[in-house]
């Protein structure tokens, strides 16, 4: 049933620093990940790894990291947060403009 639902999506990565010391996003895609992407019924806000997520994701790829930011159509979804699910990764995402 998941499977079904697995579609491709690029992502960008912080990384690079820019002339203030912060991290910013990468200019374009550095590669896909396939994941099931759903809107969480409520938001997250029991711990702080994971708060005020909206999205929740599930992807068999391990290197997908919270440094990660997921093209979901026209949207930008930050990871928030990974958990090591066993065989999947769940992952915790919230929008970002």
């Amino acid at each position: 049933m998941i499977n079904a639902q697995m579609k491709p999506y690029s992502y960008f990565s912080y990384g690079t620093q820019d002339n203030y010391g912060q991290e910013s996003l990468s200019s374009s895609s550095e590669g896909t990940v396939k994941m099931a992407i759903n809107i969480l019924s409520q938001s997250v806000q029991d711990n702080a790894l994971y708060s005020g997520a909206q999205y929740i994701g599930l992807t068999y790829d391990k290197s997908i990291t919270d440094k990660m930011v997921i093209l979901y159509g026209t949207e930008k979804l930050k990871v928030q947060y990974v958990n090591p699910l066993g065989r999947m990764n769940q992952v915790f995402m919230a929008r970002v403009s």
